[in-house]
């Protein structure tokens, strides 16, 4: 990708276009690959899923990775929701030695799917869309955010050209009613893995501390440009 802001004018237009195409996307809806170091991560999940004090949001969060999980079992944000606006799909870490294991589970506004199968994972997300839509009629543009909280465990359990499916299907659906997905995925932004699912999303953060503060990098995919590094 074109690496922009190398000097004042270059800047000036790289801070035009990604303030236009945010708000495009923001508009009509976007799955953003979000990578790089672990420890910042909370914050940009927090920054992607929206302010809910002047504009109601309703929250999809899809745990599929033990590591984003405190021990009183709240994910990984600080905003999991009421069961009114804020649904949690959980896929059981270890499925081997379970019986039942394509069996769904429900409590409260969390649903535990007991498989690795992409296409039931696939099925609940757009389900817990739908629902949303039943309960609170069309959705405003942004209104829908969806965290997946890593990509890792399936990247490690299905190949790439299944998962890219499976990402290209599900931000889709996303789009459908113009909300925003963001994908937690720690790797580096030159990796092959990131390079290769990269086409599916409509941009990808790049995350890092530098010193004591947090900042991300933005890669426009359809516009092949590149931000300078932002304060988080």
């Amino acid at each position: 990708m074109e690496k922009c802001g190398e000097n004042s004018s270059e800047a000036r237009e790289t801070a035009e276009i990604f303030t236009r195409e945010l708000a495009e996307l923001k508009r009509r809806g976007s799955g953003l690959l979000v990578v790089g170091a672990e420890p910042p991560m909370q914050r940009a999940c927090e920054r992607f899923l929206g302010d809910a004090t002047a504009t109601p949001r309703r929250r999809v969060f899809v745990r599929t990775d033990g590591n984003f999980v405190r021990p009183d079992g709240e994910c990984h944000h600080t905003h999991a929701g009421t069961h009114e606006d804020a649904k949690v799909i959980k896929q059981a870490a270890d499925t081997r030695s379970t019986a039942a294991a394509s069996n769904v589970s429900n409590r409260a506004n969390t649903t535990v799917l007991r498989t690795q199968n992409l296409a039931p994972l696939g099925i609940e997300i757009s389900g817990a869309i739908d629902e949303f839509e039943r309960e609170c009629g069309p959705l405003a543009p942004g209104e829908l955010r969806v965290c997946f909280d890593s990509l890792t465990p399936i990247i490690e359990e299905h190949d790439r050209e299944s998962v890219f499916r499976f990402l290209h299907v599900l931000i889709g659906r996303i789009k459908t009613v113009n909300g925003m997905g963001h994908f937690h995925l720690p790797a580096e932004m030159d990796s092959t893995i990131v390079r290769t699912l990269l086409p599916v999303f409509d941009a990808a953060v790049e995350i890092r501390m530098n010193g004591g503060n947090a900042e991300q990098r933005w890669h426009l995919v359809e516009r092949d440009v590149t931000t300078e590094w932002l304060s988080l």
